[in-house]
Order: structure tokens, then C-alpha cells, then sequence
């Protein structure tokens, strides 16, 4: 399974988390097998002027992403998720990325419903 994370900076398991995945910097995937947090790569995000935040979504669906952790999301991008077939995930309490990789291994986050979508 390919998680990705919102991160702020350049990315990898060392960072920390973006609160906003729409504006991060770049997302940190990671590839998680048997419960283990295992190859790491680092996707850009295009700025959020080009799509806006349906833009994450094409992006994380080319790249073969099954999940993504969100803090919060709009019911848009939580909607276009759902039609590419990726994840959403919530935690809005873990600030490091490696934390966040972890807790998703370990199958700890619950999926993201409509009571944590942000209405703006």
C-alpha cells in the first residue's frame, strides 16, 4: 500500500507534517507491507492556484497512491478522492511525518468522514 503524507519541506520521514494538504510543500510516500513502513519517496505539489484542491488528487491518483492522511479536507477534494479510489485517512494530531507513516502501518488512523470535512 502507497500512503501519502502533506509535507512541509522538502519531505521524507524527518519532517513535519502540513496541516493542509492542498498547500504543502510536497507529499512523502511511503510503501507499507506486512505493518512495516518501508520505501520512502517524495512527490512536489504543484502550486494550489493550478486546480486548486482537486490538483493533489490527479496528482497522488497518476502516481498509484492508496491512501492519503488529511488533518482536514473540503468535501470536494474528500469526493474526488473517493472516485479515484484513494483513502482518506485522519489524523490531526501527529506533527512528524515518521510518526504518521507509523501510525498508518500500524492500521491506527480511522478513514476520514463528512464530520471532519472543512467547510471553506
Amino acid at each position: 500500500m502507497k500512503v501519502a503524507i502533506p509535507t512541509m519541506g522538502e519531505g521524507g520521514l524527518d519532517c513535519e507534517r502540513s496541516g493542509h494538504f492542498g498547500h504543502c510543500d510536497c507529499f512523502t510516500v511511503v510503501d507499507i507491507d506486512d505493518g512495516k513502513v518501508g520505501a520512502v519517496q517524495v512527490l512536489e505539489n504543484p502550486p494550489h492556484e493550478e486546480g486548486g484542491c482537486m490538483r493533489p488528487v490527479s496528482l497522488l491518483a497518476d502516481a498509484g497512491i492508496d491512501a492519503i492522511v488529511a488533518a482536514g479536507m473540503g468535501m470536494r477534494p474528500m469526493m474526488g478522492f473517493a472516485q479515484a479510489g484513494i483513502t482518506v485517512l485522519f489524523d490531526n494530531t501527529t506533527p512528524g511525518v515518521g510518526a504518521v507513516a507509523e501510525l498508518a502501518a500500524a492500521g491506527a488512523l480511522p478513514e476520514m468522514g463528512p464530520e471532519n470535512a472543512c467547510h471553506h
